[in-house]
């Protein structure tokens, strides 16, 4: 009966175009910022200018954060007068929020009518920070304006394998019918339910597939280990992870449809999405991105710092935001698809797998320590050490306590990791990142030595 019903209930979360469901603020937006990529080199220039002193001004008055250090400088409203300016002001880094979260907060946050967010973990336990619901319409208008460039559209059926459901089974699949979108479980990603995947994800004949490169290749890797076969899908869309490859000749041998990359964040500060001719476009609209030495100076061709502004966020403004990325300024190429500049990132967002007997697996480190209660960390990394053992590290906060605490998480990751290694956990003072990385969540060099295999063949 219920698969007899399912024609009727799309019918009835689909009646309304999605542009109407989204709203006034979207349809507004979206016009707004699809005429907007259109504008020349000046002009774009010229905008992001007007924009960067709106949200400087606003801050100086408004956020008790800049107000404090800005004031500190000597720096008032309407001081902001030429870019050189701009490079005047301090960065601030993911500790700064951390340490001052409540000074972020507009004094107007309420009617600013926040969303509340938790960034990825890549560099350590999740950041809590905010959006505006304004920030937000107009970051799903540039998602959609990106996705039409590609040449995908409402309603066009489309996978994700980007979000933990917040159903206790880990396997679940959710269709949001509104969107025509079927949602998967990132964590269902196993040799055991592979098959499972693979039949759901081919009947429903996405359009898109949107994921994180990590999630695929394994996904695809244990496909092709149960011999099923390929099948095409138009558009696919990674996200949130550096594109390693030996992941994108994979995944694109196995779908044969393009592989685009969008490169972005949580906290709403970096944004851009490559297009047909392979090049990567900063959302200058949106966003404005810097790159520069360890002296603060501005490196065009060269690996640097991204240091990110986001233009619409004034709940929770983030202003010279250090990424923790490393990218190249490749400026405004010849014959550029939209007046936008282009960037290469070259580290910072890496997320690796572990090889185990039965294929490579990227596990969840953060979310093991959640689900048995357990946030007296700051950072977990795993590292496979042998085929079969793997060390847990673990940086702990200030109220770790022993030897209470290493119980539980060495109880945690043996019952996640324990039917293929050995685990052991250290406590260390501090997970230093990588080079050109953020903190690596999972190192593996046997894992990479089999990707490296499996794209040879």
């Amino acid at each position: 009966m219920s698969r007899l019903l399912d024609p009727l209930r799309q019918a009835f979360h689909s009646a309304i175009p999605l542009p109407l469901k989204y709203g006034v603020e979207y349809r507004r937006c979206y016009k707004r910022h699809r005429n907007l990529q259109q504008w020349s080199r000046d002009e774009i220039a010229r905008y992001q200018f007007r924009r960067l002193q709106a949200i400087v001004d606003y801050a100086v008055i408004h956020v008790p954060f800049y107000r404090r250090v800005y004031g500190a400088l000597g720096f008032r409203p309407g001081d902001l007068n030429t870019p050189a300016d701009f490079l005047q002001l301090p960065c601030i880094h993911k500790a700064d929020v951390f340490q001052f979260g409540e000074e972020f907060k507009s004094d107007e946050f309420e009617r600013l009518r926040p969303i509340k967010t938790v960034t990825s973990a890549t560099t350590r336990d999740g950041m809590v920070m905010y959006r505006s619901a304004r920030a937000e319409t107009i970051r799903c208008a540039i998602v959609w304006r990106h996705w039409f460039n590609l040449g995908y559209r409402y309603r066009e059926p489309r996978v994700q394998l980007t979000t933990a459901l917040a159903s206790a089974d880990k396997s679940a699949i959710h269709d949001d019918l509104s969107e025509n979108c079927r949602q998967i479980d990132p964590r269902a990603i196993t040799f055991e339910l592979a098959p499972r995947l693979y039949s759901s994800i081919r009947e429903f004949r996405p359009r898109l597939i949107y994921a994180q490169p990590s999630n695929l290749a394994a996904l695809v890797l244990s496909w092709r280990q149960r011999q099923l076969a390929p099948f095409r899908v138009p558009i696919v869309y990674l996200v949130g992870e550096k594109i390693y490859p030996e992941y994108r000749d994979i995944i694109a041998d196995f779908f044969g449809g393009p592989i685009r990359e969008y490169y972005g964040n949580r906290e709403n500060t970096a944004s851009a999405g490559e297009l047909a001719d392979g090049r990567l476009y900063v959302h200058a609209d949106f966003v404005h991105l810097e790159f520069l030495d360890v002296a603060g100076q501005p490196v065009v061709g060269a690996p640097a710092n991204i240091v990110s502004t986001g233009f619409e966020n004034y709940a929770f403004p983030l202003i010279r935001y250090h990424t923790e990325d490393v990218g190249i300024d490749r400026d405004h190429p010849a014959q550029a698809l939209v007046g936008f500049p282009t960037l290469e990132i070259v580290g910072g967002r890496n997320k690796d797998l572990l090889l185990t007997p039965e294929g490579l697996f990227c596990p969840y480190m953060a979310s093991q320590l959640r689900d048995v209660g357990f946030s007296r960390f700051k950072r977990v990394q795993l590292e496979q050490t042998a085929a079969d053992r793997v060390l847990v590290r673990v940086e702990p906060t200030a109220d770790f306590e022993f030897p209470r605490d290493l119980e539980i998480i060495e109880n945690a990751y043996r019952k996640y990791l324990g039917r293929w290694f050995t685990v052991e956990v250290a406590i260390v003072d501090t997970i230093p990142p990588s080079d050109y990385c953020k903190n690596r969540m999972v190192i593996s060099e046997l894992a990479l030595q089999e990707l490296r295999q499996q794209r040879a063949f």
